[in-house]
């Protein structure tokens, strides 16, 4: 039995998390400074603040770009699915780098409401980027043969 990873296919992957990592959650952090607080682990509050609209803004466009760029758009929305929890374990880390390591935070997200509105919040937006740039690259790829069948047309 071979295994094999094929890191091409993977690339798009590792650059959205790499995205996600220094654009979005460095937009955060440049955005509140130190009085972001609890906020980077519960995102949605981030999301609904009318100062940080933009941070939504940023995470749709890294994943829509993402799910863009896969040759078939299935892997793209599994992968979008997939960062939902990469996400949550970089606010923890940003979390950790930003006021200390403190291993309690990750119980207290579980056991309350607010950490499972935050995963669902961001699982929307992943899942509706995912889909959009789904539907966008279908419509794409349509209206390339009906170019491509109107210049073959008038050529004869």
């Amino acid at each position: 039995m071979k295994f094999k990873i094929e890191f091409s296919r993977q690339g798009n992957f590792i650059l959205a998390i790499l995205l996600i990592h220094f654009v979005f959650f460095g937009y955060l952090s440049n955005m509140f400074q130190k009085d972001i607080g609890e906020r980077i682990l519960y995102l949605y509050q981030v999301f609904i603040d009318p100062m940080s609209y933009f941070s939504i803004i940023i995470l749709f466009l890294i994943v829509f770009i993402m799910v863009l760029r896969e040759n078939f758009f299935e892997y793209g929305i599994r992968n979008s699915i997939w960062l939902t929890p990469i996400i949550i374990i970089q606010s923890f880390i940003w979390f950790w780098i930003m006021f200390g390591f403190d291993i309690t935070i990750i119980g207290d997200f579980f056991t309350r409401y607010e950490g499972y509105v935050t995963i669902f919040s961001i699982l929307g937006v992943n899942l509706l980027a995912a889909i959009l740039a789904a539907i966008f690259k279908q419509y794409r790829i349509k209206w390339k043969k009906v170019e491509k069948s109107d210049i073959e047309m008038e050529m004869r």
